[in-house]
Order: structure tokens, then sequence, then C-alpha cells
């Protein structure tokens, strides 16, 4: 027997099954060999065991990392609430201070305008003396 024969199966060994019907093709399957269905399905199976193993330590990262998120997500919402909290106590604290600085604004107003009628009347005093103490010289 040599090289070729080897390699390409014999009459002998491969019998005709019935034909499958696809409904657009017509294939003939043929019927293997005991020993070569055995290792088809041993490969079979060794390949169906290699992605479910890799499916289940994909799903297992999935399952992990979703743990992981929600965990990260209530911690993120924790922290939003009481930046929340932080930043209305802020805007009260701005609120009272602008409501001190108008005040301070409304004072420094009144002082000036109390400075310039304290002006006025300092002026009008200093004009009043001026005129008695020339009345008062012959």
């Amino acid at each position: 027997m040599s090289v070729s024969d080897a390699a390409t199966p014999t009459t002998s060994m491969i019998t005709s099954a019935p034909a499958i019907d696809t409904g657009v093709l017509k294939i003939d399957v043929p019927r293997l060999p005991a020993d070569i269905r055995k290792q088809f399905y041993r490969d079979l199976q060794s390949l169906t065991h290699y992605v479910d193993r890799d499916l289940r330590q994909r799903i297992t990262s999935v399952h992990t990392n979703a743990k992981l998120i929600s965990s990260q997500s209530k911690h993120i919402r924790a922290q939003t609430f009481a930046l929340v909290k932080e930043t209305r106590k802020w805007e009260e604290i701005a609120v009272r201070a602008s409501g001190i600085l108008k005040e301070a604004g409304d004072l420094q107003n009144w002082a000036e305008i109390l400075e310039v009628e304290l002006s006025a009347l300092e002026e009008t005093l200093r004009i009043v003396n001026e005129k008695e103490s020339d009345d008062l010289i012959p």
C-alpha cells in the first residue's frame, strides 16, 4: 500500500448512507468506519469542552465585573448624594454672604450720604460762625 493509498479512503472503508435533503441542496453523507467515528466524537467532545470552558470563564468574568460595577455604582451614588448635600450648604452660605455684602454696601452708601450731609452742615455752621464773627467786629 503506497502513501497515496493510505490517504485516500477505499470504497470498502466508506459505505454510502442516505442523502440529507437540506431543502436547497441534496448532500450525500458517507458512513465512516467505527474507529473514525469514535475519533470524530472524541474530537467533537474535546472541542465542546474547550468552548464550554472558555465560555464559563468569560461568563464568570462578566458576573465578577458586573458585581464590581454595581458596587462602584452604589459608591458613586453615595458620593454624589454627599456632594449635592455639600453644594446646598455652600449655596446657603453664598446667599447669606451676598445678603451681608448687600447690607454692607447699603451701610457704606448710607455712611457716604451721612458724610455729605454732615459736610454740608459743617460748611453751613462755618458760614454762620463767620457771619457772627463779622457782625461782632465793628
